[in-house]
């Protein structure tokens, strides 16, 4: 019951803003079951929501912008892989959060950013994105930032980011698979959730309409300070 009510929450949210879902759920779910489990538990479940989202939306993806930072992502995250044992992870997503309080207080100020139109921003937005991904489950940050810097309208914006993530999702499924993290009791935590998740998602979709672009850039940069806080403390 209280994983359904976590996953319930987090997919609204996905379905809302384009992503959130990790940042809500992870923290609760950890303390509910343990990262052990938790960690695929939501591997499975945010891929469904993502792919849910991904496919609703599928009208407003930009495929030239998505593979700009798919690419770069999928070369990004074995090297991730091979950095997680040689960095001070904890330092690494500090730093990252410092970035993301900064670029979220500077919008929220009413200052203004550059729109981030060459193609380069978008390669080292998806690699960076990769390797955050690989090294330290943190690879929403960078693709965010970029897709708000480039200030895409609220459906775009939602669509190229769950596609991005849904790509992203099915690599750590099929890891988390491969790694024999996919035990049964995973799946008789995740499984129940499906409901909630279905629930959430369509609540999401229902608030979309009544939510005008300014308002939706102001909660996207909110929630950006607010997972910049998360990684500082966490």
């Amino acid at each position: 019951m209280l994983i359904g009510l976590i996953v319930f929450v987090a997919t609204l949210f996905q379905a809302f803003l384009g992503f959130g879902g990790a940042l809500i759920a992870m923290p609760l779910l950890v303390m509910v079951i343990g990262i052990q489990t938790a960690t695929p538990v939501f591997a499975l479940v945010g891929t469904l929501a993502t792919l849910l989202n991904a496919v609703r939306l599928r009208a407003y993806t930009t495929p030239r912008d998505l593979a700009r930072l798919v690419v770069p992502a999928i070369v990004g995250v074995p090297l991730g892989i091979l950095l997680l044992a040689r960095v001070d992870s904890e330092l690494i997503t500090a730093a990252l959060g410092v970035v993301l309080i900064g670029y979220s207080l500077y919008n929220l100020l009413g200052l203004t950013m550059p729109s981030l139109a060459h193609p380069a921003w978008a390669y080292l937005a998806g690699f960076s994105s990769g390797v955050f991904s690989g090294a330290f489950n943190t690879g929403g940050p960078p693709v965010i930032v970029y897709a708000t810097a480039r200030q895409w309208p609220a459906d775009q914006f939602r669509g190229n980011l769950q596609t991005y993530f849904m790509i992203v999702s099915v690599f750590l499924v099929v890891g988390h698979g491969l790694s024999g993290h996919l035990t049964a009791d995973v799946w008789r935590m995740a499984l129940p959730a499906v409901p909630a998740l279905l629930a959430g998602q369509a609540i999401g979709v229902y608030l979309c309409r009544y939510v005008g672009a300014d308002f939706f850039r102001k909660i996207v940069l909110v929630f950006l300070l607010i997972l910049g806080i998360q990684l500082i403390v966490a």
